[in-house]
């Protein structure tokens, strides 16, 4: 049998660390869920959910007039917690294109890239063997003067996914990121409300009009005859 070395000991141990990370519980989020789950399902549009940034995107369907959006965000939710709920903000609307956003309060709670990562394409590969006939706009990881020093991560994570969504037909991965920084890569003030965290109403037309374009070309894709 094969010894192991003091570095494979120590990487063995710190993987078994890694995946233990706690997930925030799903249950914070029981109100909101009961809320959608009381709403009549609005079956093959186009469904957004995610964090906090879809969840505040009050003016989504003033927007995008001309399709058929309907926000399904929940504030403060990672993948994980998409995963867990995917039957009521996802699947009993049987969407025809499926808009996500998370990542940003993943890596605030600690998880490591990888596994926010991980939690992510579980989400979406469960979303796709679901529904085979969604098609996902995948949008990056935003950054924020708030988490400053989560930038990297934001980068490495947004690599990984974009990546990951390059050989998929199923799947189009969106920079709606790089538009907040500067030259320097700093995020930029205009674009973030007070607590400097969250989108300002400039923040959410330039976001408009990144993503405008790509939902009606993929809408005009997916309701061809």
């Amino acid at each position: 049998m094969r010894l192991l070395t003091a570095a494979s000991i120590f990487c063995l141990i710190a993987t078994s660390l890694q995946a233990d990370t706690p997930r925030p519980k799903p249950e914070r989020f029981a109100k909101d869920i009961a809320a959608f789950a009381a709403q009549e399902p609005e079956k093959g549009g186009i469904v957004f959910t995610g964090s906090s940034s879809i969840r505040r995107w009050t003016t989504l369907k003033a927007d995008f007039p001309d399709l058929p959006v309907l926000n399904r965000g929940f504030g403060g939710s990672v993948a994980h917690d998409l995963t867990v709920y995917a039957d009521t903000v996802v699947y009993r609307h049987e969407p025809k294109i499926l808009v996500t956003y998370t990542g940003s309060n993943d890596l605030n709670a600690k998880l490591s890239v990888d596994e926010a990562f991980s939690d992510y394409i579980q989400f979406l590969n469960l979303v796709h063997e679901k529904l085979p006939e969604t098609k996902v706009i995948l949008t990056s990881v935003k950054i924020s003067l708030k988490r400053e020093a989560q930038i990297p991560q934001v980068h490495a994570l947004n690599g990984r996914l974009k990546a990951w969504a390059a050989d998929k037909a199923w799947v189009r991965y969106v920079d709606c990121d790089s538009y907040l920084a500067d030259a320097s890569g700093k995020p930029i003030r205009s674009y973030f409300v007070d607590d400097l965290l969250h989108l300002s109403p400039s923040g959410y037309a330039k976001w408009t009009e990144i993503l405008g374009p790509v939902l009606r070309e993929e809408w005009a894709k997916v309701t061809k005859p």
